[in-house]
């Protein structure tokens, strides 16, 4: 079976601090023998300590040579062998060179090779290797081809630094590639400054080039000592690469009844070369019948009555015979003007059908071409959704001309309205419609879906569903949805409010039952004596429970003793009473935020010496128009609160002292939006619209 074909793309800090001692090596040979052979060499140099000397660079610079010389060298052993003997040679000459230097500089090398679809990979010293692959980062395991998290690492190198031993055998990690993995090699100063989070952030968000200098420009901000070099490899599959063999043509047989029909021909066409004999000895054996047959044929003609003779006819004039012509030219004229007429309405119903087939031809042509612009745009890098929506619009308009037309294929033109829905869908950024949910059977599992809250942690979204009775968990590329809490399923209503803390889901169904959901474990934590009169919204914060009852006005707290059960007796959290009616939607971090029905943003503060809050002068400070907020949302671990207002369709980013940082514009051809969740993790804004789950870039 033929290899896959990859190519790189390339990103380095080497180009952003052109006087840092460290060395950045990216070997890719232009011949395709030697890029089979040997493959892509990258090599990274960590000048880690130098005090009282400025030879770190040349040290570094001269071992880096040294290791890409030594294994291209090589071409009869294989590429551990190779690439192990290239790393003994450079720290033979690093500790060679170190000698001198008597403990003032110290060096540490990350090395890889990228071979058809293997990867290879070792390191020395403090520098690290890591590869990402579908958004999770890994290190070099202890087998070949094993994949070990960073965060479970428990292995380390034979020696501390490059240069420390005199000779050390370095191990050499072997593992298959896949299109969309990121090879990342660090300095370990970088690594501990920053951590590995941020390069697997920076790697699966950005480009190569855009990864590295986020990550310099991280490194200087967070005042990173030590080196902060860095190389990112992305690996991807080639779309040219051609077939190097191609296969000899296989050797056909005719077919039986080719073979058969061949030999009747061939026997047919030898007959008829003897026509002219065949012919003659015809004739000459049929003229004796043919003479009885004509004698028979005229006997019988004598044998028939003859005609009477013909009596003499009335001498014509001339205005008899111009009456008989006038007569026939005007039958022949009426005639005339009823065969065209018949011909002129035959031709001109062709003329309309014609004209109907052709004009919803064209439509349908008209729409195919919109379509495949609108995908053209949505391709691109950036995509352009402007464009995409304009080209869907048009070919929305066109469908809805051509499916009134009589030459109209129902059929098709519901299969272009589902094609331009899933188009309109990807231009909005939807990111599953739950109404379209299918089980193994291939049914819709949840045809009535609305869901009314959601929320986002570590394992994706989770949205609390009453329309079809579910919870329901978001997750993967392409996204999915599957059910955490399902009606009726030990004793669960419907789901219509949902938070969490950490990675532990809380929901609220119709029945006002608080429902606790880890891992598999499902539990009822409702408390034993819970004073609320109805759950409009509720939080979950550093394991208390905070419950808005617009009714009576109040939020009641609920502290739990274990940290998973509210049996303590609830407090009024309010030392001011909201308006019955009035809370719409609860967030609380360190401090507690109420939306009411007319917009207004309630803050609450509990000061040390009291049980209960008091309202916290708030004034939003508007850059352009006010809004009118119907959620929000405030996380203690996020920089910045979020309000939601639907009928403008805007999420607003603001500092926790009211003064707005950004807005950002829904989709205005979906419905308003039911509630949304803000990610600064991924960049991402999602929201709820009718049943359709709409995911909106957070731009800085």
């Amino acid at each position: 079976m033929r290899q896959a074909s990859f190519v790189t793309k390339l990103g380095s800090t080497a180009e952003l601090r052109p006087g840092a001692p460290d060395v950045i090596l990216a070997s890719e040979p232009t011949l395709g023998a030697t890029l089979r052979t040997k493959g892509r060499f990258y090599f990274l140099c960590e000048v880690a300590r130098q005090h009282g000397t400025s030879s770190g660079s040349d040290i570094a610079r001269e071992v880096a040579d040294l290791a890409r010389q030594e294994y291209y060298y090589d071409l009869s052993a294989g590429i551990e062998v190779s690439l192990r003997k290239a790393l003994r040679q450079a720290n033979r000459r690093a500790a060679q060179r170190l000698r001198d230097q008597r403990g003032r500089l110290t060096l540490h090398c990350a090395c890889a090779v990228v071979v058809n679809n293997e990867l290879y990979a070792a390191r020395i010293g403090e520098a690290h290797v890591f590869l990402v692959r579908r958004a999770r980062l890994f290190l070099p395991g202890d087998e070949p081809g094993e994949l070990a998290d960073f965060v479970h690492r428990t292995t380390t190198r034979e020696a501390p630094s490059l240069g420390s031993v005199a000779d050390v055998l370095p191990d050499v990690w072997r593992q298959s590639v896949e299109p969309g993995d990121t090879l990342i090699l660090a300095a370990g100063a970088l690594t501990e400054g920053l951590g590995a989070e941020t390069l697997k952030n920076a790697a699966v968000t950005l480009h190569p080039r855009a990864a590295a200098e986020h990550v310099h420009n991280r490194a200087v901000a967070d005042g990173v000592v030590g080196s902060v070099a860095a190389l990112f490899v992305e690996i991807s599959s080639s779309t040219a690469a051609a077939a190097r063999v191609m296969p000899e043509p296989e050797m056909t047989r005719e077919p039986t009844e080719v073979v058969i029909a061949d030999t009747i021909r061939t026997r047919v066409d030898s007959l008829w070369r003897k026509r002219p004999r065949l012919g003659e000895a015809i004739g000459a054996a049929a003229a004796p019948a043919t003479k009885a047959v004509g004698k028979t044929v005229a006997v019988g003609f004598e044998l028939m009555p003859r005609r009477a003779p013909p009596l003499p006819r009335h001498v014509d004039n001339a205005r008899d015979r111009s009456r008989r012509q006038r007569r026939a030219a005007s039958l022949l004229a009426v005639g005339l003007l009823a065969v065209a007429g018949v011909i002129g309405a035959v031709a001109y119903r062709d003329y309309q059908g014609n004209r109907v087939v052709g004009d919803y031809q064209l439509a349908l042509l008209s729409i195919d071409s919109d379509m495949s612009a609108a995908q053209h745009s949505l391709d691109r890098s950036p995509p352009d959704t402007e464009a995409a929506r304009t080209r869907i619009e048009h070919a929305n308009a066109t469908l809805a001309v051509a499916a009134r037309s009589p030459a109209a294929d129902q059929a098709r033109v519901a299969a272009l309205r589902e094609q331009i829905g899933v188009l309109d869908d990807r231009a909005s950024g939807v990111v599953v419609d739950l109404a379209k949910t299918t089980g193994p059977d291939g049914q819709a599992v949840a045809p009535g879906a609305k869901p009314t809250a959601l929320i986002g942690n570590v394992n994706g979204l989770y949205a609390a569903d009453p329309g079809s009775g579910r919870l329901w968990r978001i997750f993967g590329d392409p996204s999915i949805a599957r059910p955490v809490l399902v009606k009726g399923a030990a004793g669960v209503g419907a789901p219509h409010q949902v938070a969490s803390q950490g990675e532990v889901l809380y929901a609220v169904d119709d029945a006002d039952h608080v429902w606790r959901a880890e891992g598999n474990n499902v539990a009822d934590v409702t408390p034993s004596d819970p004073v609320w009169k109805s759950v409009d919204a509720f939080a979950v914060f550093l394991s208390n429970l905070y419950v808005l009852d617009t009714t009576s006005g109040q939020v009641w707290k609920h502290e739990s003793p274990d940290g998973a059960h509210f049996d303590r007796p609830p407090q009024g959290y309010l030392a001011e009473l909201l308006p019955a009616g009035a809370g719409r939607s609860l967030a609380v971090d360190s401090d507690l935020w109420i939306v009411t029905t007319q917009g207004e943003v309630v803050r609450e503060r509990r000061l040390t010496t009291s049980f209960s809050a008091t309202r916290v002068d708030f004034q939003p400070k508007w850059k352009g128009q006010p809004i009118k907020p119907t959620a929000v949302q405030a996380i203690d671990a996020q920089r910045a609160i979020y309000f939601l207002d639907a009928g403008a369709r805007l999420v607003v980013q603001m500092t926790r002292d009211g003064n707005e940082i950004a807005r950002f514009a829904l989709p205005p051809n979906l419905p308003e939006p039911s509630a949304f969740y803000v990610s600064e993790g991924s960049r991402t804004i999602f929201t709820i619209h009718g049943s359709k789950v709409v995911a909106t870039e957070l731009r800085a």
